[in-house]
């Protein structure tokens, strides 16, 4: 059981639904979730990854020109319902 994954926030809706449309068809595991109240309120929705693959989401959204609002990174506290938020990119 893994004790973290990644997300990553958009600015609009189209660029999440972009995102799942576009990670469809690759290896990378993607699945669109609402967006947790600590990391933003821009258009409520997210996409948790692994974060191991943080530099492969990056690269493809530069490449299909989705515009990311940010990436964090989310740990479950041990034996706790507590999650930690790490923002890992910058605006």
């Amino acid at each position: 059981m893994k004790d973290y994954y990644c997300v990553v926030s958009f600015h609009s809706t189209y660029h999440a639904l972009r995102f799942e449309d576009v990670f469809k068809n690759t290896d990378i595991n993607i699945k669109l979730m609402p967006i947790p109240r600590q990391i933003s309120s821009s258009c409520g929705t997210a996409a948790q990854f692994p974060c191991d693959r943080k530099e492969d989401i990056l690269l493809i959204c530069k490449q299909n020109d989705i515009q990311i609002d940010s990436v964090h990174k989310i740990e479950k506290e041990s034996n706790t319902s507590f999650l930690k938020f790490f923002k890992l990119t910058k605006k």
